[in-house]
């Protein structure tokens, strides 16, 4: 692979960051009014807080220098062991996984950047970094290779703990995470029971002493081993309730590797470097997370949407390693006397790739910015102690919530599937020695391809959005008002924006008239299409208006140009399908 800084020397997520994002809010919102970390340092000296920022500009160098270092250590050294630690898979011997020694290594290595817990709270130990700042890690991140990728991003569900754990468990088990001395994993998956979690079966006895006993398996744990002699803390999803209680019965538990077993690990497509783990839990001892009841409602929906994100982003950076990969030889492969890079069938794959990275990019930077708008307050009112009802009335909690609710199983949809179809171009523009092992591009489109899947399938994620993008534009629903928001701030849209809009009005009408419940989930993916790209339409347009950078300027009119005319003969294919297959 390419041995470069991922972040600094990557131009187009440079300009991104420089001028595309609009930081003084979401430090606004991340820090608090006056600045709330610093304040605590200032009082207390407690050296948790000590790089807590006191000032807009304190707090975009101390973004700027870390994302600049995890741009140099995955790009120059995470990058190089990533074909190394594919090819030496893990074994599963007697119970144990073994890691192959490089994985080991450059975990240790990572350790000692002080960059891993760049989700946790401060009061955790971590870097306490906006969901936007944590978007542009994962890209970075996921471009040099998304088996580590995996490993690093799920430890810092350990926000979960920080947020809904008691002062114990935070001080026993989070700040753990943030030294990268525990990892963490996601424990929701059952055999028969893929994305029902409704229908989970592990059950949990409460013991004389307030702990519980876990009784169930799991399958499809990601690093529920942990790795190497770093142990993992499992965060369980398992009924408390009646064994028919649906949702209402099901609680979070704290369980460690050390008092489960694991009974196997999958031979997977991808992803050879992070172990996807069968768990048994035989009256395993486990902590409770919060409350009885509230286990899928209230903490399993913060570590999903925080994990879709996360996938979001990955689709982002494995678009970026098939851009930067497939440029680098289609300028060095030589054929009929030129560089292939000249012939334009091959120019216009490389710059759909480069096109729909950006794309993506904006698409999942603004769900992130969208998150960062009420989650910081969000966790605030939290540990002031109010009621979840009244938490749930905040005005800026309810309206940007629901927004994010939408946006993020759209820009999870969007970005894995784009991100694994960038892969596959990559592939293409490689030829023959792309369907090698001889170049990363082969491993690219085998990790790619898990992103569709993990976190909900994109099928789930279409069926989560349509109801909620139907209603969201209705006459003055709430997330038609978003997008018009967006258009406004777009000095001339074009005339593909404009015919994109119509046709996805005109999708919006049909899908309303469809009075089938199954033919409207057999078409509703054609909305999801039309919307997703609508929405990138828009973000590229409102970039392009704002972009003051000479050089770049026109590459970016260019590229979004060809994407918009893009977009508007999907959505016309799109509202044609949605007409005709909807039909009974």
């Amino acid at each position: 692979m390419i041995a470069n800084n991922y972040f600094s020397d990557d131009k187009d997520l440079q300009l991104i960051y420089n001028q595309l994002i609009d930081w003084k809010s979401i430090v606004k919102e991340a820090e608090g009014e006056g600045f709330i970390d610093h304040q605590i340092y200032s009082e207390t000296q407690n050296n948790r807080y000590e790089m807590a920022p006191s000032n807009f500009d304190e707090a975009m160098e101390l973004y700027t220098s870390s994302l600049d270092a995890m741009g140099d250590f995955f790009g120059k050294d995470v990058s190089q062991k990533s074909q190394i630690m594919d090819r030496n898979e893990l074994k599963y011997e007697n119970g144990k996984v073994i890691f192959p020694k490089e994985t080991v290594e450059i975990y240790e290595k990572f350790r000692n950047t002080g960059l891993l817990g760049y989700s946790l709270p401060r009061e955790a130990g971590g870097l306490n970094f906006p969901a936007t700042v944590g978007a542009f890690y994962a890209m970075i991140m996921a471009r040099a290779d998304v088996a580590f990728c995996m490993t690093t991003t799920l430890l810092n569900l350990a926000q979960i703990v920080s947020r809904f754990g008691t002062k114990e468990q935070i001080e026993t088990y989070a700040t753990k995470a943030a030294t990268g001395d525990c990892l963490f994993a996601m424990s929701l998956t059952e055999p028969d029971f893929g994305s029902d979690l409704n229908s989970v079966r592990t059950v949990a006895i409460k013991q004389e002493d307030g702990s519980y006993r876990l009784t169930g398996t799991k399958r499809f744990i990601s690093q529920g081993c942990g790795l190497g002699d770093y142990p993992a803390l499992l965060l369980t999803l398992a009924r408390t309730g009646k064994p028919d209680g649906g949702a209402r019965g099901l609680s979070v538990f704290l369980v460690k590797s050390s008092d489960i077993t694991v009974a196997g690990i999958e031979k997977k497509m991808g992803l050879h470097g992070s172990p996807t783990c069968e768990i048994v839990y035989e009256n395993s001892y486990g902590e409770i997370l919060g409350e009885e009841g509230l286990g899928l409602t209230r903490y399993t929906a913060g570590m999903t949407n925080f994990m879709r994100l996360v996938s979001a982003s990955g689709g982002c950076g494995g678009g970026a390693a098939a851009y930067f990969e497939s440029l680098k030889y289609a300028n060095e492969r030589n054929q009929f006397g030129k560089p292939i890079f000249e012939i334009p069938a091959v120019f216009e794959m490389v710059h759909k790739i480069k096109r729909e990275t950006n794309a993506m990019r904006l698409l999942t930077l603004e769900t992130a910015r969208v998150i960062d708008m009420y989650q910081h307050h969000q966790i605030r009112l939290e540990k002031q102690g109010l009621p979840d009802r009244d938490i749930r009335k905040d005005e800026k909690v309810k309206y940007w919530s629901t927004l994010a609710s939408i946006l993020t199983p759209i820009a999870k949809y969007y970005s894995s599937e784009e991100g694994h179809k960038c892969t596959s171009i990559a592939v293409q523009v490689f030829g023959g020695a792309g369907y090698t092992e001889d170049y990363d591009i082969s491993r690219m489109f085998r990790d790619s391809r898990i992103n569709t899947i993990y976190e909900g399938t994109s099928q789930i994620h279409v069926r989560i959005s349509t109801g909620a993008i139907l209603a969201g534009m209705a006459g003055d629903g709430n997330f038609r008002k978003y997008l018009n928001s967006l258009k406004t701030e777009i000095p001339n849209p074009s005339l593909y924006l404009l015919e994109q809009e119509k046709l996805l009005e005109s999708s919006i009408q049909c899908m309303r008239l469809i009075d089938s419940e199954a033919r409207k989930e057999t078409v509703a993916e054609n909305l999801m299409i039309q919307m997703a790209r609508y929405l990138c339409s828009l973000l590229y347009e409102q970039a392009v208006s704002k972009i003051t950078d000479t050089e770049m300027k026109p590459i970016w009119e260019f590229d979004c140009q060809s994407y918009v005319v893009d977009s508007a003969a999907t959505a016309q294919s799109s509202l044609y399908r949605i007409q005709h297959f909807g039909k009974g």
